[in-house]
């Protein structure tokens, strides 16, 4: 069915006269006249009872603008939306981030969200190198990661550093190995230590076994793992003592937890990537945006 028919049938039924309906539409009124006529053969029944230029709607005339106008109006709201996702303002973004660098999202979001409030997310938490894989299969449009990029090609991938973080020894408060801001790493040595690493990470655990060896001895670790707050969580129970970047604490706020700087400082470096010469929506490249603007 032509919708320009229901356009033109839900204003008769509205003006209720042809002449005003013509009028409201811009057209001659033996054409509206001639297109309600084929409306009615078309649908097979009377839609409209004429009386001395009145008319009434028939119950099937009732039922038909009822629906017609529902159909407008949905269409009416389809294209709305679709300007506005184009525009940025609704829709669903997908973006993948490291567990050790969720802290960064909540001011983000906050911030993004009181332009946007239309806008979704789903997130997808895991390591480095599966974030680059999801990116590369564009399940998302934007990615958090630790530095540096895991796979060999990386040609078609913007890379934006947003801050460097040091890494930080989180120990049970009643540990008393450390009460000041700062911790020597030599002081490290013999501790049982739990240290984040994801699957090919090179950024956390190598950096720190390397400044360990550097001072002259290798870090007993016990326990290595993707997820930063498992690791704080063993920590707080006195498994060891959590090596992670100082962000990452904030995912854990608890007094029985004592976090120092390590000493020499080791920084992780934090990027936001996403592909290049590829279509992203209007919705990621304003969250790009502020993610940018804030870090």
């Amino acid at each position: 069915m032509d919708l320009k028919k229901l356009v033109y049938f839900v204003t008769i039924a509205e003006e209720g006269q042809i002449t005003r309906a013509a009028k409201r539409l811009h057209i001659a009124q033996p054409p509206l006249s001639m297109q309600l006529k084929s409306l009615e053969e078309e649908l097979g029944v009377k839609l409209i009872i004429r009386d001395k230029g009145e008319f009434e709607l028939t119950p099937e005339g009732l039922t038909f603008y009822k629906r017609a106008k529902e159909v407008l109006n949905s269409i009416n709201e389809m294209v709305t939306e679709v300007k506005e996702q184009r525009e940025g303002i609704r829709g669903k973004l997908s973006i993948g981030t490291v567990m050790s660098c969720v802290p960064y999202l909540p001011p983000a979001l906050n911030f993004f969200r009181e332009m946007y409030p239309n806008v979704s997310f789903q997130l997808f938490e895991e390591d480095s190198r599966r974030v680059e894989d999801l990116l590369r299969s564009k399940e998302i449009e934007l990615g958090i990661i630790r530095l540096p990029l895991q796979s060999q090609n990386i040609n078609n991938i913007s890379i934006y550093p947003l801050q460097s973080d040091p890494l930080v020894a989180v120990q049970p408060a009643n540990w008393n190995i450390s009460k000041g801001k700062t911790i020597s790493i030599e002081k490290l040595e013999n501790l049982p230590l739990l240290i984040l690493r994801g699957r090919g990470d090179y950024s956390v655990f190598h950096k720190f076994v390397e400044m360990c060896n550097i001072y002259g001895f290798n870090p007993k670790i016990i326990c290595e793992s993707p997820d930063v707050t498992t690791l704080m969580k063993l920590a707080e129970s006195g498994i060891g003592i959590a090596i992670v970047p100082k962000i990452a604490v904030q995912l854990r706020s608890n007094e029985s937890l004592y976090c120092a700087e390590i000493i020499p400082e080791i920084n992780s470096d934090t990027a936001l990537i996403w592909l290049e010469n590829q279509y992203m929506s209007k919705a990621a490249k304003n969250f790009k945006d502020v993610l940018l603007d804030l870090f």
